[in-house]
């Protein structure tokens, strides 16, 4: 699918525009013994309202096995979405996205002809969780690492996260380590696989009975 850049586009977040627009499909959650593993069903949007920063808003669904298809990890994102049954909302997040500075990737990088873009990020859920995000974001690709993690006195223990994004194939490929639950080393939790949404309200990519 063709990507079109918005002319509008504050300069600031130029490095941002591959991943602006609407993104759905599967993925898989799974957590040692808190959370078995389980495919979901995401969402990922990715918006600007003409600052010099990029907002970001996830939902993930937990998935209805009776009416939902057999899914196949190695399809694409919209059609592997479009086999499953959304089920209950499992979490949301909105996150803010900063472009803090550029530097000139070193001579042996894998794009030495791509600025290395700084990032600082800013995201709350409402399960009660604040996290200072740092990072940074090189062509189709971006890796994030929590600096802080602020959460409510009845919230989860969540000690650090990190997350990587990259463009493969045309789909959103994403991954999330966690630190939680009396965990102090990092571990697997969530990861995605999503295609863009051409027009987000013709339910392109929507599931089979949601």
């Amino acid at each position: 699918m063709a990507f079109t850049f918005d002319t509008d586009l504050p300069p600031e977040i130029y490095p941002f525009a591959w991943l602006l627009g609407t993104w759905r499909g599967y993925g898989i959650l799974t957590y040692g013994d808190t959370v078995p593993e389980q495919a979901v069903y995401q969402e990922m949007v990715f918006d600007h309202d003409g600052g010099p920063y990029m907002r970001q808003t996830t939902t993930i669904w937990t998935v209805d096995a009776t009416r939902s298809e057999n899914l196949d990890f190695e399809m694409p994102g919209l059609e592997g979405a479009s086999r499953l049954a959304r089920a209950q909302v499992w979490s949301t997040e909105t996150c803010y996205w900063r472009p803090v500075g550029q530097q000139q990737p070193d001579a042996d990088d894998a794009d030495p002809r791509t600025p290395v873009t700084s990032l600082e990020l800013v995201s709350t859920d409402p399960a009660g969780h604040v996290a200072v995000w740092e990072g940074w974001i090189q062509g189709p690709r971006a890796q994030v690492g929590t600096q802080a993690v602020g959460r409510t006195r009845t919230s989860a223990e969540v000690r650090e996260m990190t997350r990587m994004f990259g463009l493969v194939g045309g789909d959103l490929m994403w991954t999330q380590d966690l630190a939680a639950f009396g965990n102090q080393e990092l571990s697997t939790y969530a990861s995605g696989r999503l295609g863009r949404v051409e027009d987000p309200q013709s339910g392109a990519g929507s599931t089979p009975g949601a």
